[in-house]
């Protein structure tokens, strides 16, 4: 199957994910077929869709013509067979039970041709789980979109043992057209995104349960600190700006006095340290920066940084004021 070849693509569950992911699809051109097991549903996620595509117009992001062509390439049914007739790429979004999306591609296993593609929208759930229900496991991936889904750039490509590299590349090439900005890893419980974020959540939560900080403190921690970065570095690259010498030094710390092993260092953390791949400072880290200006790039990064604030309000811009 070649990205070419899809022209009509079916949404199954038009939930909080269901009608954002039929929206992009249809925003990106592709006739749209949503289905859910309840009609007030379908009427609740056109509304919504209505509604998100107003927002979009009032921000310039499309135009009120584009608005109403998308609406135009979406239909929506309470019968799977009807939605996924004559389809040519398939999204799961339906609620995270692991028996309902794997009832849900028995069905669709049975309902699509072969060459079809059957992707699923789950958060956490192995994707080889899910595929191993059908007799298409190779053509079964995940695509994890983010809320809400027709404005976050990211989805998780997830590749299940058996998922190929057809089924793989088909996926990222749909995707990126879809304007998206794909990541791919491997079938892991979490898989990245919701991994990393919710070992934040959860130390949050810690910290408000033992009265180290308010809730608003926690959440300003967050905001004000290194939450408006991370568009600009991730946490790897922040690890290489820091120093991971310094990283080292602080995680054995609070190893040391927490007590707890989900703060020991990493061993690949070690490892680079022992190397004298300490970051930026010494041209290696987790990145390779022996062909970078560091001057410039910190520069970039610092513009960016104050472009956030600025855009968040958090900082105001001041005003030269001219004496007559």
């Amino acid at each position: 199957m070649k990205l070419e070849g899809i022209k009509k693509v079916a949404v199954v569950g038009a939930g909080i994910m269901g009608h954002g992911i039929a929206q992009v699809c249809a925003q990106a051109g592709y006739r749209v077929h949503v289905s859910d097991l309840k009609e007030g549903v379908l009427m609740a996620a056109v509304d919504r869709i209505r509604s998100n595509l107003e927002t979009l117009v009032k921000y310039g992001v499309t135009t009120k013509n584009k608005a109403e062509s998308t609406i135009s390439r979406i239909r929506v049914t309470v019968d799977l067979a009807e939605a996924t007739k004559d389809v040519d790429f398939v999204v799961e979004a339906v609620p995270e039970i692991m028996r309902l999306k794997k009832q849900v591609f028995r069905d669709l296993d049975k309902l699509c041709p072969k060459r079809i593609i059957l992707a699923s929208n789950t958060s956490s759930f192995s994707i080889t789980e899910i595929g191993s229900v059908t007799e298409r496991p190779e053509k079964v991936i995940g695509t994890h979109w983010f809320r809400p889904p027709h404005i976050t750039p990211l989805v998780e490509i997830v590749r299940g043992e058996a998922t190929s590299d057809e089924t793989l590349g088909v996926t990222r090439c749909f995707l990126e057209k879809l304007g998206k900005s794909p990541i791919v890893c491997r079938d892991s419980p979490g898989f990245v995104a919701n991994r990393m974020q919710h070992v934040m959540t959860n130390e949050a939560i810690i910290l408000l349960q033992k009265g180290i900080a308010s809730a608003e403190d926690v959440d300003k921690a967050v905001k004000l600190g290194f939450g408006f970065r991370l568009p600009v570095v991730g946490p790897l690259e922040a690890q290489d700006f820091a120093g991971l010498d310094t990283s080292l030094r602080a995680r054995e710390y609070e190893y040391r006095k927490l007590g707890d092993t989900k703060y020991q260092p990493p061993r690949l953390l070690r490892k680079k340290v022992e190397a004298g791949e300490l970051g930026v400072k010494t041209g290696k880290g987790y990145y390779d920066y022996a062909k970078k200006d560091i001057s410039s790039l910190i520069r970039k990064r610092n513009e960016q940084y104050l472009k956030l604030l600025l855009t968040l309000g958090y900082i105001k811009a001041q005003k030269e004021v001219r004496k007559t």
